[in-house]
């Protein structure tokens, strides 16, 4: 199923979409909510202002990417990287 330029909000719940593609979308203000997004890629995508909680981040990998003002737990990512490189 291709749903292009349909609806203003879509709601999907207890869905089963596994292999979807969502390319050149705008999804500012989306909740997202107990999904599973194991094994998933994300390219070219803008999380500024994205807050993100009680999310599993076992064995992602995060690279080529602006972490200016990026923090975990409180602390800045650029400030763990700076002290591990002294």
């Amino acid at each position: 199923m291709e749903l292009t330029q349909i609806a203003e909000k879509v709601r999907l719940t207890q869905s089963n979409v596994p292999g979807s593609v969502f390319k050149n979308l705008n999804l500012a203000d989306a909740q997202f909510s107990d999904i599973n997004l194991s094994n998933s890629r994300f390219d070219d995508i803008n999380f500024t202002g994205t807050k993100i909680t009680n999310v599993n981040l076992t064995n992602v990998d995060i690279s080529d990417c602006n972490i200016a003002g990026l923090r975990i737990d409180g602390v800045l990512v650029t400030d763990i990287l700076k002290s591990r490189s002294k």
